[in-house]
């Protein structure tokens, strides 16, 4: 009797076990099953990549920490035509591609084929194959590309990419409206674009890469009436200006002490040989006999002939948050306050060195200047 017990129980283990195994499997397949179908909706089109880049209108070399890829616009079921006439379109005889367009990104380890990327475009998208249509700017040790559609001014929508863990993704979640194709790239960590505000004033712009969210962060935007600014914007293509991005406070008077001005790189005693080198975007021109001064945008370096070495340093005060009053509530009054026909001049002592605020006649701040 207890044998055929034991016998039973056995039985029973062994259905139960045989259960388990079975909707073990049972849940494997289904697991792998919907893998699958994620795969299936997910799947990468690829083409060879002497097609796309036979079939591509635009190619963008795109460089992220180092890595490079190659990025290509390519048309799928666009039109292609002559202008006829001038239009807003662009001028007789021009080449005209509107239609459906696709991504199509390559690097080294695709080997022989590029990869579609997942992204919804304009549609359509219309380009003049005699006009400037993309661009590629360096911004925290990545490119970024941008797509401008419109011609006129004012008119132009520009939208920006980047690459992501391998994938190209959109910087704006919609088209940024600006006033040129002309964006400017600012010590390859930030751009600056130009927009029309209203009918008399014109908005620059400035933009950073927020690395976490993979999005294009706004940092300053400055009203600007003045016409041979804007001019010298447009025509220039070194020229950005110089936007409000520093804030006064007690280290402006900790850093002056070194030979360090808030808003500069270099520190005073730097050979400007090493400041050539890495920033290429200046203006170099001769101060007096003895110092030349090497100009950019946001920042001058005065230097001694002789020595090579970085002897004044000055930024515009357009680069200041801050009014005057403001600088004196936190570093105190200045020593000395000179009245002149165009402004003041207002000095303080720092150490070895000596920081000088320039003021026009309505008390506004012309340059901060660092002297040893």
């Amino acid at each position: 009797m207890k044998r055929n017990k034991y016998i039973w129980l056995l039985w029973v283990g062994v259905i139960i076990i045989a259960g388990i195994l079975i909707a073990s499997m049972v849940n494997s397949y289904l697991i792998e099953k919907h893998k699958n179908e994620i795969d299936l909706n997910h799947t990468v089109i690829k083409k060879d990549l002497q097609w796309v880049k036979e079939n591509a209108y635009f190619e963008m070399d795109m460089n992220v920490k180092e890595k490079e890829y190659e990025l290509y616009i390519v048309g799928e079921g666009e039109r292609k035509y002559q202008q006829v006439e001038d239009s807003e379109l662009g001028k007789k005889d021009d080449t005209i591609v509107t239609g459906d367009f696709s991504f199509f990104l390559w690097t080294e380890e695709y080997g022989h084929e590029a990869a579609k990327q997942e992204l919804e475009l304009p549609n359509p998208m219309t380009f003049n194959l005699s006009q400037k249509n993309i661009g590629t700017f360096l911004v925290n040790q990545q490119n970024i590309a941008a797509v401008f559609q419109g011609e006129e001014a004012n008119e132009v929508m520009a939208y920006f990419y980047t690459i992501h863990n391998g994938e190209l993704v959109t910087l704006t979640d919609y088209g940024m409206r600006i006033f040129s194709k002309d964006i400017k790239n600012i010590q390859q960590n930030y751009i600056q674009t130009l927009r029309k505000k209203d009918k008399e004033i014109m908005e620059f712009d400035t933009w950073m890469l927020e690395q976490n969210n993979g999005k294009l962060l706004k940092v300053d935007a400055t009203s600007v009436d003045n016409k041979e600014i804007i001019k010298n914007w447009l025509d220039e293509e070194e020229f950005y200006y110089p936007y409000k991005n520093l804030s006064v406070t007690s280290s402006l008077m900790n850093l002056a002490e070194q030979g360090m001005l808030i808003g500069a790189q270099y520190p005073i005693g730097t050979n400007i040989k090493e400041i050539k080198k890495i920033n290429s975007n200046y203006m170099e021109e001769e101060y007096n006999q003895k110092y030349n001064q090497l100009n950019f945008p946001e920042v001058t370096y005065y230097y001694d002939k002789s020595t090579e070495l970085v002897t004044s340093i000055s930024i515009p005060g357009v680069r200041l948050k801050e009014s005057v009053q403001s600088i004196q509530d936190t570093i105190g009054k200045p020593e000395d306050y000179v009245t002149k026909e165009d402004g003041y001049v207002a000095t303080y002592s720092a150490g070895n060195y000596k920081l000088i605020i320039q003021l026009d006649l309505s008390q506004r701040i012309k340059t901060i200047r660092l002297v040893k």
